[in-house]
Parts: C-alpha cells; sequence; structure tokens
C-alpha cells in the first residue's frame, strides 16, 4: 500500500520538531504537536509564529523589492501602471489568513491524543537513545498496527533505537534525519535500520519527496545506517578542521569562513554554520559518532569546541560562539 497520512504525531517541540510539524501543516498535513509541558509547547508554537510571520512579510514585500532592483538596475523608472502590473504578477501567495489555516493544522498537546489516528510519527526528542527508546515503548501501545514510526536522529543507530519496540512492529520504523532548519533546507536523510521493510522505506521517500518548505521542495536520500548516515559523516571531518585552523592560529574565524565561501563555494563558512547549528550539538554528535566507530578520533584532538562549550558559548542560541550575534535583531 502506498503511504497516505492524514494525520502526523510529531514528539517533541523544540526548534526541530516544531519546525518540522510546521512543513508538514505547509503541506496541507493534520499534525499533532506533542510535548511534556505547555512551556515547552509555548515556545514550539513561538518558534511556528515567528517563522510565518518573517513568511508574510517576506511575501508582501516581493513586489516592491523586485521593481527596485529592475529599476535600480536598468535605470528605468517604471510608470504606476507597470507597478501596479508587476504588484499583481508578484502578489504574495503566503498571507496572513494563511498563515492562521496553517496554525490551524496544528494542535499542540501534552497528552496522546490523535495517537490512534496517526499514520506518522516523527519523534524529535534531545539525541538521547534511553530517552528515545521510552518515548517509543509507550507510543507503540498507543497507534494502530499501520503507523510508520520514524526518529529525527542525527547519529544514532536506527537498528537500536528499534530494539525499544515489539520485533513485529519494527518493520515499520525507520530514521528520518531532516535538516536544521527544516524550513529551508530541503533534504531528508532516510535511514533504514536492519530490520526496516524496504516498501515502507519506499512509501516514506514517496510521501515526503512531493512536499516543499518554504523555498523549495523537499529531496529525501535513501542512506545506509552508519555512525553519522551521511552528511554529518562528510562534514564532521571537514568542520573539525575548521576548528584547528582557528585554533591553531592560522587565520581569523571571518577569513576562515570567507576562504570557505569563495574558495570552495560553500553558502556559509563553517564556523558560522557550527554556530548555527549549535556547538553542544556539535560536540554531541562527534562524540557519539566516535563511540559509534568504536574509539575512532581525528588525528590530532582539538579542545576549542570543549572549551566554548564549557564558557557557554553556544553559538546563535546563546548569543556568542566562534562570533558575537545579537539576539534581540
Amino acid at each position: 500500500m502506498v503511504l497516505f497520512v492524514d494525520r502526523a504525531i510529531v514528539i517533541g517541540a523544540g526548534v526541530m520538531g516544531a519546525r518540522i510539524a510546521e512543513v508538514l501543516a505547509l503541506n496541507n498535513v493534520n499534525v499533532t504537536l506533542r510535548d511534556v509541558d505547555d512551556a515547552a509547547l509555548a515556545r514550539g508554537r513561538k518558534t511556528i509564529e515567528g517563522d510565518l510571520d518573517g513568511l508574510v512579510a517576506f511575501q508582501a514585500g516581493k513586489a516592491a523589492r523586485a521593481i527596485q532592483e529592475f529599476e535600480s538596475k536598468s535605470g528605468v523608472a517604471l510608470t504606476a501602471e507597470q507597478k501596479a502590473k508587476a504588484a499583481e504578477t508578484l502578489k504574495p501567495n503566503f498571507d496572513a489568513k494563511r498563515k492562521e489555516k496553517l496554525l490551524a493544522k496544528i494542535t499542540f498537546t501534552t497528552g496522546w491524543e490523535g495517537c490512534d489516528k496517526a499514520d506518522l510519527v516523527i519523534e524529535a526528542a534531545p539525541e538521547n537513545p534511553a530517552l528515545k527508546k521510552k518515548i517509543f515503548a509507550e507510543l507503540i501501545t498507543k497507534v494502530p498496527e499501520h503507523t510508520v514510526l520514524a526518529s529525527n536522529t542525527s547519529t544514532l543507530s536506527i537498528t537500536d533505537l528499534a530494539a525499544s519496540l515489539p520485533s513485529a512492529r519494527r518493520g515499520r520504523f525507520l530514521g528520518v534525519h531532516f535538516f536544521n532548519p527544516p524550513t529551508t533546507l530541503p533534504l531528508i536523510e532516510i535511514i533504514p535500520g536492519i530490520e526496516s521493510r524496504a516498501d515502507i522505506v519506499e512509501d516514506v521517500v514517496n510521501f515526503l519527496a512531493p512536499l516543499r518548505n518554504h523555498r523549495y521542495p523537499l529531496i529525501p536520500i535513501q542512506v545506509k545506517e552508519c555512525p553519522g548516515f551521511l552528511v554529518n559523516r562528510i562534514l564532521g571531518p571537514m568542520l573539525a578542521e575548521a576548528f584547528a585552523c582557528y585554533e591553531e592560529g592560522i587565520a581569523k574565524p571571518k577569513d576562515i569562513d570567507l576562504a570557505m565561501q569563495t574558495g570552495a563555494g560553500f553558502p556559509m563558512g563553517p564556523l558560522a554554520l557550527a554556530d548555527l547549528v549549535g556547538l553542544d550539538v556539535i560536540q554531541h554528535a562527534a562524540k557519539s559518532i566516535r563511540e559509534q566507530q568504536g574509539g575512532v578520533v581525528a588525528q590530532r584532538p582539538v579542545q576549542i569546541i570543549n572549551q566554548l562549550v564549557a564558557a557557554g558559548r553556544l553559538g546563535q542560541k546563546s548569543g556568542r560562539g566562534f562570533f558575537e550575534y545579537n539576539r534581540d535583531a
């Protein structure tokens, strides 16, 4: 059977979970966003509403920006009639009314309501295997047999997480790794565990492929289960070298990032990327990958990440990482 998702459950209303729910609702899926308390849900709702307000403002100014850019580049002043025609052509396709319609697709709850009708559950709890297993062990008693269960883990073993489920339910369990922020980054790693059914994996890919976030169509790719999966396996060593260059004083942070942007074609420098992801998240992911690899470490251990995390400099989320950020901007 082809996977049809009318009701999805997202477990965890943090930045990732809230935005996964937002993307699903944007694509007309009814979503229940669950967390342990009302404060966490309020933060999740604030994240979603902030994203949508930004999208409404962006869409509202689309025509004015295009007119200004054309006049600036061409040196030609458009007539009032031409501007009106441009405004009609570039009228917003996401406005305040659509924002409210999207929010109405999301139910915020600390309970388990809606689970009996769930076609898909995406767990987006912190990267703690014991916590994730506990969630799935409880969840499995509340969802129908047809429900597909997925973890939004970035590094943890899918097969190990599936061990929390009865053997008969493990075929419908897999990894679905969205990238931060899922509202603008289109990639999703689909990771089967050793007992994941091939038809379920294909169904999830086919469900996600027609969807889109605020900017792009989603791009689900199937990845073999391994420490770090695909992107983090490649990204980890690159970031470690960037951290080492900073630690050794080879170049200033802005020049390290500028070099990789202008010399290697990166849209964002590695240090700014690390700040965006969160240095505590980078630290945890690296530790998780090393443990799964059996203790394989970088050629020369780098201490700067440990030092910055210890100092509370976690990147954009704390206002300081490799760079300083105006959190009120």
